[in-house]
């Protein structure tokens, strides 16, 4: 590829809109694609027919589900700043909904800018969001994905990557309490090539160094949450009429988490419902029961974030019209 090219593409993809374009496409392609390969009566026959016990239950899952993402936030949180659960919950839920309508990185790391209001600096706010997202991530990719593969392929060697992502992650927290290690991270690393990220860097050190125990409880509830995640999905199967086995869905579940991350399609869509339909179809689940299921969840997560998106923003409008009202 010339140069000229290659500094053409390079500033073509810097602008939204073609960002925006193509995500758009790839995702009308995928939708299309789906459809086009199951069987849309049946499809169409279970869609409007649910189990409504089940939906319920999918619900009461979601609902578990995003109070366990809040309590994580504060557990880290609370080594660093005493911030109340409560508004830690609310604010995860505010975050949590904008995320269904944005990237999901912008949604989960406006918290940080919310607990500005708590007086929690935002380097620290940032740090603790971070470091969450990583734990998440990495129990996602390293966990459940070669988890995944191993039911698929009936593959042994597949269950040695959460063994060995375990051992790399207590190394890196040994490393981490030796004074020379962090000294030299710091003084020749980060202050040389990002000095604005040290008081950032500082913060996750010592949240890593001086608090096991909320880091422990970290990655307790972030287990907990990913088996939760696949009960939401297990419900919305057998709302859909499938009674898979739970284990198997757990895996594949967080697998296509990390699938939704993929900056591919827009919000995930169409790319996380194609990659559920294929997966959930080695699992010898119907396709089009799979799919049904699948838009259960995308239409709960896309009204219910519309809802609590529309509940905020009249309690902020409220809210500025009572301070404008004591001001005045």
């Amino acid at each position: 590829m010339s140069d000229p090219l290659r500094v053409r593409l390079a500033a073509l993809s810097r602008h939204r809109w073609f960002n925006r374009t193509w995500r758009a496409v790839i995702t009308l392609i995928v939708i299309v694609w789906i459809f086009s390969r199951l069987d849309l009566t049946q499809f169409a026959r279970v869609v409007v027919a649910p189990r409504w016990d089940a939906l319920l239950g999918m619900v009461a899952a979601a609902l578990i589900f995003v109070a366990i993402g809040g309590m994580k936030v504060w557990v880290l949180l609370r080594a660093l700043a005493p911030v109340r659960l409560r508004l830690v919950l609310g604010y995860f839920v505010v975050a949590t909904a904008l995320g269904s309508f944005t990237p999901a990185a912008l949604g989960d790391f406006s918290i940080a800018a919310f607990l500005r209001r708590e007086n929690v600096p935002l380097h620290q706010g940032l740090s603790v969001m971070l470091v969450d997202r990583v734990i998440s991530v990495a129990t996602y990719v390293l966990v459940f994905t070669p988890l995944t593969f191993a039911l698929l392929v009936r593959a042994d060697q597949w269950w040695l990557l959460p063994v060995i992502f375990l051992a790399v992650a207590i190394l890196g927290l040994l490393l981490n309490a030796n004074r020379s290690v962090r000294g030299f991270t710091r003084t020749r690393l980060i202050r040389v090539f990002v000095p604005a990220a040290e008081d950032f860097a500082r913060a996750i050190s010592d949240l890593l160094r001086l608090y096991p125990l909320n880091l422990a409880g970290n990655v307790a509830l972030t287990l907990v949450r990913s088996s939760v995640a696949g009960l939401v999905i297990q419900f919305a199967l057998s709302a859909a009429h499938e009674q898979p086995a739970f284990f198997p869905v757990v895996c594949a579940t967080n697998f296509l988490t990390v699938v939704n991350l993929l900056p591919i399609s827009i919000g995930g869509l169409g790319i996380y419902e194609g990659s559920g339909v294929i997966l959930f179809e080695q699992f010898g689940i119907n396709g089009e029961n799979a799919l049904a299921a699948l838009l259960y969840q995308r239409a709960y997560i896309l009204l219910s974030s519309a809802f609590i998106l529309f509940v905020f923003w009249l309690y902020s409008v409220r809210h500025s019209s009572d301070i404008t009202a004591r001001l005045a």
